[in-house]
């Protein structure tokens, strides 16, 4: 009896622990599609550059974080770049962020904000913390789509 209940137990927890994507991996295969389709430049804090369209932090083409007290967000058609500084011990990362109209704005992000994109080899997914600079280049005209 006790052989009959483990392998019912096998067979009904093994496809589950299956499911569960035991590789370790946590990469999306398909992104976002955020509402405006902006290309830009990412390289990562080790120095690999992507240049990837369809770009967005969570799915949104506009990046949030606070600024002293105040929460600010701040639409990719007003960014020209944004460097990203060390990680903090609360997970947060400074953005100091160059404005199209001119000037800078430096603003504190979670680290853990996911930025997605679509390259020529496939989908991007890295982790805000993980980022090194965007440069972001503008929407992408509906005819190169």
């Amino acid at each position: 009896m006790r052989k009959f209940f483990f392998l019912l137990s096998t067979l009904l927890v093994f496809p589950i622990l299956m499911g569960m994507g035991m590789n370790g991996s946590n990469v999306k295969h398909n992104i976002p599609t955020p509402d405006k389709n902006f290309s830009a430049t990412i390289v990562d804090s080790q120095g690999v550059t992507s240049n990837v369209t369809q770009i967005s932090f969570d799915g949104k083409t506009y990046l949030t974080g606070q600024r002293g007290n105040t929460t600010v967000t701040i639409p990719f058609d007003k960014i020209s770049s944004v460097q990203i500084g060390k990680l903090a011990e609360d997970k947060k990362v400074s953005a100091f962020i160059t404005l199209k109209i001119g000037g800078t704005l430096n603003i504190t992000v979670d680290g853990n904000l996911p930025c997605y994109g679509s390259a020529d080899f496939g989908n991007v997914q890295i982790e805000f913390k993980d980022i090194k600079k965007v440069d972001i280049h503008g929407i992408v005209p509906k005819e190169t789509q």
